[in-house]
């Protein structure tokens, strides 16, 4: 498989879109503990009973604060909400990648190799899947071989039954089962063809 660059960072949609969200919320959960932690004493002077000095001083507290504090929250989840995309991008890409790769070795074409970029995440399952492949490419050429093999002997019992150094109902009955094999074997190489 070609290995290309990738130049979009929101690659897998909905992996990616459900995790950035998952960022969000959980940046906003935290802001509002937060926000109410550094809000509580400014709003409870001024639900009791304190002298009005006080209550004047939490209401500007409480209003410079929300001045200053809430365009940073602001920028803060942005921030951390475009963060996000780069850090599921080095696990979406790759996920991507092994998923092509996959739907290849499903179509019958184990001439591939899975290359992920450098810093990518998943680059443990894509060498696993490497082996893999590079197994199944083993078994179907051995497959191959046993497959010409067995066409080898039909031809030559086919021949001494020809030429009567076998009896002809033995034969047939060997020769028949043979078939059958080179059947099976057929029906798998069909799948997986060995592109040379």
């Amino acid at each position: 498989m070609n290995f290309q660059k990738r130049r979009h960072y929101f690659i897998e949609k909905r992996f990616q879109a459900k995790y950035i969200l998952l960022t969000i919320l959980l940046l906003l959960t935290y802001t509002l503990f937060f926000v109410a932690i550094i809000f509580a004493p400014y709003m409870l002077t001024l639900y009791f009973d304190y002298p009005i000095t006080q209550k004047e001083e939490a209401a500007r507290a409480i209003l410079l604060l929300h001045g200053k504090i809430w365009p940073w929250v602001a920028a803060i989840i942005l921030l951390f909400g475009v963060i996000s995309i780069f850090i599921t991008h080095k696990i979406a890409g790759p996920v991507f990648r092994l998923k092509k790769c996959l739907t290849e070795i499903t179509r019958g074409n184990l001439d591939i190799k899975i290359k992920l970029r450098k810093g990518d995440d998943l680059k443990d399952l894509a060498e696993h899947i490497n082996i893999l492949v590079e197994e199944l490419r083993s078994s179907i050429t051995t497959l191959k071989n046993d497959y010409d093999v067995l066409s080898d002997y039909i031809a030559e019992l086919e021949r001494k039954i020809e030429t009567r150094e076998l009896s002809e109902e033995s034969g047939r009955q060997l020769i028949k089962k043979l078939q059958n094999s080179r059947k099976n074997i057929e029906s798998v190489l069909e799948k997986f063809k060995l592109q040379r």
